[in-house]
């Protein structure tokens, strides 16, 4: 008996170890806990309630803005689909590394998913187009029983005109060639550009230059020859105003005349040469009716020859006249040669006025609307502004009138304005 129960407590003994042991294996201290809130891999829950998914559907997951999740998964028949809660997203997971004895635990997204039968969707869809259908069948049955003429009639049109995309199926390869053949001749956008800028009525400009003297050169509004011909000694000379004014070809400008009548140090002939080639510019636009060179050259009080075969050839088209005229003997000026020649009458008063001109001025020199002489001055790149205080003051304007008293400024940097797609119509041009 004393036997048997030291056996007992020898296996009582041997077990309670065990246990311990067991019990021991199946418990890990942990060296450190991390808590990660951004993670470049993040775990995601998904809940199917009610369903069973296969286990080879694959998922993909895509992050949104502002802590959105969203999950995909498809199999053959099925389409499963998910996202989360951004404001009830409470959970974590633990994620265990046995060789580091570490647990991170990591924000996790709670995904609740649906499921859709994709032969139902797609019958679903041609029920929608059906019902769409049959809604404008019926709409158009009531619109013809008791509508209007002019309902019959939009509905008779609309009926007429309607394509159906099946029977266009058939010819989709000629169409595509057609629209290729229409099409392989169009000009490419560098040649759009490039004619469009032979269109505007502007003088030569550099778009890139980092001096207002250098955006339209000098030589391209007049040329060198042209310069040379300008004689303006004898008006330099003139101490009487009215006497100076004489002897421009054309005298009835008060632009022109206040500020030749300025002019006093011969540090100032090349601005004195651009006043004169404004004059002239100025007498050609208030002569444009004219048709022959004699007549324009008794106008502009005898220039050089030079100077007005270089409008001529500029700013007319060639007039046809009778067989052995001579070709400059007869010419017109058509609006668009109009506009060239003001365009550059108007670069030329930017020199003079150091890129800052006064347009109601011009605008009533040339009887002109304001709003042409702006749009001309935009076209040019120019910004209209109007006067500051201390330029209102020097002008004597007042409150109204300084209110509607407009400066065309150049600028740097310089850009053209984009071409207007539409004409502009006859009373614009008034």
């Amino acid at each position: 008996m004393g036997e048997e129960k030291k056996e007992k407590k020898r296996k009582h003994h041997h077990q309670s170890k065990d246990k311990e042991k067991k019990r021991s294996k199946s418990l890990h201290t942990l060296d450190s806990l991390d808590v990660k809130f951004d993670s470049s891999v993040t775990p995601v829950l998904a809940t199917f309630p009610g369903v069973s998914v296969p286990e080879d559907t694959k998922f993909q997951a895509y992050s949104g803005p502002k802590g959105h999740y969203v999950i995909h998964g498809e199999t053959e028949r099925m389409e499963y689909d998910g996202q989360n809660d951004p404001d009830e997203d409470l959970y974590y997971v633990g994620v265990y590394d046995p060789a580091t004895r570490t647990v991170e635990l990591m924000h996790t997204p709670v995904m609740t998913t649906t499921r859709t039968i994709k032969a139902y969707k797609k019958k679903a869809i041609a029920a929608v187009k059906q019902a769409n259908v049959q809604n404008r069948v019926q709409r158009n049955a009531l619109g013809e029983a008791f509508g209007t003429k002019k309902a019959k009639r939009v509905i008779s049109d609309l009926e007429r005109n309607k394509i159906e995309a099946e029977k266009l199926e058939t010819y989709a390869d000629s169409i595509v060639d057609n629209i290729k053949t229409a099409t392989e001749n169009l000009p490419s956008a560098d040649a759009l550009r490039e004619q469009q800028s032979e269109e505007r009525p502007i003088p030569p400009c550099d778009e890139g230059a980092d001096d207002l003297n250098n955006v339209y050169p000098l030589y391209d509004l007049v040329s060198k020859e042209e310069l040379v011909a300008i004689r303006v000694g004898a008006i330099f000379r003139e101490k009487d105003e009215k006497k100076r004014a004489a002897l421009l070809p054309f005298k009835n400008s008060e632009y022109i005349n206040s500020r030749v009548a300025r002019i006093n140090n011969e540090n100032e002939m090349q601005r004195l040469k651009l006043l004169y080639y404004a004059s002239l510019l100025m007498g050609l636009y208030n002569n444009r009716r004219t048709s022959n060179k004699r007549t324009l050259l008794q106008k502009l009080n005898h220039p050089a020859e030079i100077l007005v075969n270089g409008l001529i050839q500029k700013f007319t088209d060639s007039k046809v006249g009778k067989v052995g005229r001579e070709k400059d003997a007869s010419f017109t000026i058509t609006p668009k040669m109009e506009d060239k020649l003001l365009c550059y009458l108007f670069v030329t008063c930017l020199r003079i006025d150091e890129y800052s001109v006064e347009t109601p001025l011009l605008a009533a020199e040339l009887s002109l609307r304001p709003t042409r002489v702006q749009d001309l001055f935009k076209a040019l790149g120019c910004k209209i502004r109007p006067c500051t205080s201390a330029q209102k003051e020097a002008l004597g304007l007042t409150n109204a009138e300084a209110a509607n008293y407009k400066l065309a400024t150049l600028s740097l940097p310089f850009s053209l304005p984009e071409l207007a797609r539409r004409r502009r119509t006859a009373q614009s041009r008034r």
